[in-house]
């Protein structure tokens, strides 16, 4: 009976959430993206010339280059941003983009559906996993790791393959359409691709796995997409990486080791997005792209653009 109320509870939730929210991205999808591309390669024109934070995508190799220095990696992150506007191509409005840490959290979880549901769900099997057992079993972490890790490849090819595939498809429609927009923007994705995604995988998982299991797997599955969700929005923001902690205690090698990864997604992203979208593709764990040749130096890089392009 517990199994067929979470299950009841978690399908009409994701249901709810597609019903509200499909008939909308559909119109956009299939209607909207040619004038929404086109509007954005009209506005980075002008955008370009008025704001070094608003850059072309479409940049020649030499101007490209110049992000290399500190100077203008300096200017991106500079206290200029924190009028914590941005200006949105689609309809000319002003976007509130969040510059301190509160504002994020605030935006994140309480300005959008979608993570406060996800949020909902993973809690929703959390306690439908306790109810069937207190304890633990190794079997079950290991689950839970490995569902993880699964992530974190699916994460880095998912992006690679498909989201910047040579064929066309809505995905890369829609991922092109986030490249062209400018840089610091809110980056959430809509409640019925997160309910959508996180309920297949679990049903997927349901086909092969235990139950017990299976809720194990959709945890830490569920968690790692959620933490993707968080870090994708909060690089795109104009939020500073937290200050190194000086103190040599736990929480300080804690608090320096967050600030030295939200410092290498945030740099590793905007080379992504200004520098070469050919590189840099993982994001939840940035050495994903040491471990498939696609984090290369910069002099490096250099060496490879000037082959290619003599």
């Amino acid at each position: 009976m517990t199994r067929l109320i979470s299950e009841i509870a978690c399908v009409g939730t994701a249901l709810a959430s597609f019903a509200w929210q499909c008939p909308v991205y559909c119109v956009d999808a299939f209607h909207t993206l040619p004038l929404i591309h086109q509007t954005f390669r009209s506005y980075d024109k002008n955008v370009a010339t008025e704001s070094p934070i608003s850059l072309s995508c479409e940049m020649s190799p030499n101007s490209r280059s110049h992000l290399l220095s500190s100077a203008l990696y300096s200017t991106m992150n500079s206290r200029r941003d924190d009028d914590s506007t941005t200006l949105r191509a689609e309809d000319r409005t002003i976007e509130v983009v969040p510059s301190t840490w509160k504002e994020a959290l605030r935006r994140f979880f309480l300005g959008d559906l979608g993570p406060p549901l996800v949020v909902l769900s993973i809690s929703g099997f959390i306690l439908a996993r306790f109810q069937l057992a207190d304890t633990i079993s190794v079997t079950d972490v290991t689950i839970f790791m490995l569902a993880i890790m699964f992530w974190w490849f699916q994460e880095y090819f998912f992006h690679r393959v498909l989201l910047h595939s040579p064929f066309e498809w809505i995905g890369k429609s829609i991922h092109r359409h986030h490249h062209e927009k400018s840089y610091f923007h809110v980056s959430i994705d809509p409640p019925a691709l997160l309910l959508g995604w996180l309920f297949v995988a679990h049903f997927m998982l349901k086909a092969v796995l235990p139950w017990h299991l299976c809720l194990s797997a959709t945890i830490g599955y569920s968690m790692a997409g959620l933490y993707y969700e968080w870090s994708h929005y909060i690089v795109h923001t104009r939020v500073k990486a937290p200050t190194p902690s000086q103190d040599n205690s736990f929480v300080g090698c804690i608090s320096t080791a967050m600030s030295s990864t939200f410092s290498q997604m945030r740099d590793n992203h905007i080379r992504h997005h200004r520098v070469d979208d050919s590189y840099w593709y993982a994001f939840s764990i940035p050495a994903m792209d040491s471990l498939f040749a696609t984090n290369p130096e910069m002099k490096e890089w250099k060496s490879r653009k000037s082959l290619t392009e003599g």
